[in-house]
């Protein structure tokens, strides 16, 4: 899943749960992160990739094999350190409220040169490593981060919602017709070129911009022991998936 700044996110994204079907509601993923994943990029300490900023760097980067000025972050200090004239105090308590929670579920949040990032990315989520990224282009103001980090936690959380973290799809976490109308909007001008993602992408950007709605889910994922569904009412068709695969009996 791919965060924008300003919020006209791109998306690389695998499906969920939508009100369609089942085999479409529910699917691999289907555009960079299964190219990314498909890279054949060479196991050296500095691969080669095909060129920066483009979808072939970023893959390198997800698959963890491109790591040069690609730090791991345990918490706001360690983007502090890489950035002292920004202030994160306004958002530090609840970025690192996100940080701490991801990391109990098992993903990794990264910030790594914007050399790694199609231009306009913010963030990447990768349900296959269970790891994000925040591009250091974007990271240096406390706002865009944020909405980042909420935007991209909220995908780790659907992520979960699908059963768990350990396999590829993803599953809207709210009815859709929760989700109010101007982030329906906003998701549908910046991904009506890719309609399939639509039902994700719109709590996403509902969830990044909505001070703590991202955390609270967090919260429940880990009270729960990754059954979010224990503590969260999951939709009809959500149920459904969870049910045929043997989340619920």
């Amino acid at each position: 899943m791919v965060e924008t700044p300003l919020h006209q996110e791109t998306t690389n994204s695998d499906g969920g749960i939508n009100n369609t079907t089942i085999k479409t509601m529910i699917k691999q993923f289907i555009t960079a992160t299964i190219a990314a994943a498909s890279l054949t990029v060479p196991a050296l300490a500095d691969p080669e990739v095909r060129g920066w900023q483009t979808l072939d760097s970023m893959g390198c980067m997800m698959m963890r094999e491109c790591k040069d000025d690609v730090i791991r972050i345990n918490s706001v200090d360690d983007l502090q350190a890489v950035f002292p004239d920004v202030d994160y105090s306004y958002v530090e308590e609840e970025a690192n409220g996100l940080i701490t929670e991801l990391a109990k579920m098992g993903v990794g949040v990264y910030l790594g040169d914007s050399k790694y990032f199609p231009i306009s990315n913010a963030g990447v989520y990768y349900t296959v490593g269970n790891d994000f990224f925040l591009s250091s282009r974007y990271a240096n103001s406390q706002m865009r981060m944020i909405r980042t980090l909420r935007h991209e936690a909220w995908h780790a959380a659907q992520d979960a919602m699908a059963g768990t973290i350990e396999n590829n799809n993803i599953a809207i976490i709210y009815p859709e017709e929760s989700v109010p109308q101007q982030f329906v909007l906003a998701a549908d001008i910046a991904y009506g070129g890719n309609p399939g993602v639509l039902p994700w992408e719109r709590e996403a950007k509902w969830a990044g911009s909505t001070p703590n709605m991202t955390l609270d889910v967090l919260k429940i994922i880990n009270e729960t022991n990754n059954k979010p569904w224990e503590g969260i009412t999951p939709t009809p068709m959500t149920l459904e998936w969870l049910q045929r695969n043997g989340f619920i009996s």
